[in-house]
């Protein structure tokens, strides 16, 4: 298997078991990994700006398929940057109702998802430094 194609199922594999995981505590709330996955971009004030993260490591993960790492390290380097701008944001909604909670700590799929985002990063630069050759045979 190529090192490329192994870099990016290592991040994909991360961000997808990261889902059902618990992402953030809040006063006898949860959210899950799932749940701020699909409504985190209701919450785009402040902090919530950092679910950019998720539509950027999808795009730098087309373009590391697309052998473009430069522009892959460059859009998921941003995206690792947002990930942790959501260690600034205060408090969370935590239902329909727009009820917000103080965020009183991080879990698993938190974490999960800064690695993923990271190891596509750091696939995208190995990929700079040392390119996956492509053997040739020439019969001489």
């Amino acid at each position: 298997m190529k090192k490329s194609n192994l870099i990016l199922i290592i991040s994909l594999f991360l961000f997808i078991i990261s889902l059902p995981f618990t992402a953030v505590f809040a006063q006898n709330h949860e959210m899950s990994g799932l749940a701020c996955f699909l409504l985190g971009w209701a919450e785009m004030q402040g902090g919530g700006i950092a679910w950019m993260a998720n539509p950027l490591m999808f795009i730098a993960a087309f373009f590391f398929l697309l052998k473009k790492p430069k522009i892959s390290a460059v859009i998921s380097f941003i995206a690792v940057c947002l990930t942790f701008c959501f260690l600034s944001v205060s408090e969370i909604t935590v239902n329909e109702a727009g009820h917000k909670f103080p965020i009183t700590g991080y879990g698993p799929a938190y974490f999960l998802w800064i690695a993923s985002c990271a190891i596509l990063f750091l696939g995208s630069i190995i990929s700079i430094v040392s390119p996956d050759k492509v053997k040739i045979n020439n019969p001489a």
